[in-house]
């Protein structure tokens, strides 16, 4: 019998590494500072990932977080803001999903379906809340209607933070 490898899956760190380029992507139409944030955010949860660090997964969260409050004070677009927001909480989700899987399973074990259907799960999550919060935006009114957007990301984001532990 062989000792089970109990490192981050590659599914899951290819799913987590997708996302995480895909907010970079998003955080680029916004402002530079916020897409070097994504930038350093990826860095960090890339080293996550690789290491099996909870923390640094956790950490590079963070980072994505402040690139998102950074987005959200530069006047960033709302579509690019909620693009980078989904893609942002699915990289640290899925991440610390490949971390759990690899932590009780294994890396060997084959796991890519049951990412594949965490992932798109919190996709349909995060599609929903998106829906709600550009509905909400839309139907503002006067001259603050992305610090709405910010807070409620704020607030999703603690939920979702809250929802995960």
């Amino acid at each position: 019998m062989s000792e089970i490898t109990r490192r981050p899956t590659r599914s899951g760190t290819a799913l987590a590494l997708s996302a995480a380029g895909l907010a970079i992507l998003a955080l680029a139409f916004t402002t530079t500072t916020a897409a070097l944030g994504g930038v350093v955010a990826t860095v960090v949860l890339t080293a996550g990932v690789t290491r099996g660090s909870r923390r640094l997964v956790d950490t590079a969260g963070g980072f994505f977080f402040v690139a998102l409050l950074l987005a959200g004070v530069g006047r960033a677009g709302t579509e690019a803001l909620l693009l980078a927001a989904v893609a942002s909480v699915l990289a640290w989700d899925t991440a610390e999903n490949a971390l759990s899987l690899g932590e009780h399973l294994g890396r060997e074990t084959a796991t890519t379906r049951l990412e594949l259907v965490h992932a798109a799960a919190t996709l349909a999550v995060l599609v929903v809340g998106v829906g709600v919060v550009y509905v909400l935006r839309s139907a503002a009114t006067g001259g603050q209607p992305i610090t709405a957007v910010v807070l409620l990301l704020l607030g999703a984001t603690a939920l979702v933070a809250a929802m995960r532990r």
